[in-house]
């Protein structure tokens, strides 16, 4: 068979002929050892976000962070009751759809925690006085 007619074999618009019966053989085929992967490891901390909303029009930048896996505390204080109800609803949606969950620390303090971040019990325990004060400031990053 010359150089176009396996071309055309290959396409399928060549049928090849067969002058005699051929038996099947089988052969195995040899499996190259694969390269193994290296995935560099997740980082252990995370970034935990603290938040003092003026009101609902920036809970869509605290559902970013929600949706980036960042935990985040916010703190509604200075939000009228009204206001801080349809924050706590829009942001209880987010992470009810990210299935992450809630904690209320007080009336007006709320930790929202993504999916795959946990808040255990103890660590909520640990909320003090001065923990609470530092919730009240602005906004800010910290990293573990």
């Amino acid at each position: 068979m010359n150089f176009w007619e396996k071309l055309l074999h290959s396409l399928g618009l060549l049928e090849e002929e067969e002058d005699e019966p051929q038996s099947r053989s089988f052969t195995r085929k040899s499996f190259k050892k694969g390269r193994v992967l290296e995935f560099p490891a997740q980082e252990t901390g995370y970034r935990l976000i603290l938040s003092n909303p003026a009101g609902f029009s920036e809970v869509e930048e605290i559902g970013s962070h929600l949706k980036n896996k960042r935990p985040v505390v916010v703190n509604l204080e200075e939000v009228e009751t009204g206001e801080a109800k349809r924050i706590i609803d829009f942001l209880s949606g987010v992470i009810f759809a990210l299935n992450g969950s809630s904690q209320k620390i007080n009336n007006s303090i709320f930790v929202f925690v993504p999916h795959g971040v946990t808040l255990n019990s103890l660590q909520h325990k640990e909320f003090t006085e001065r923990d609470l004060l530092i919730l009240r400031g602005t906004e800010r990053n910290f990293e573990e």
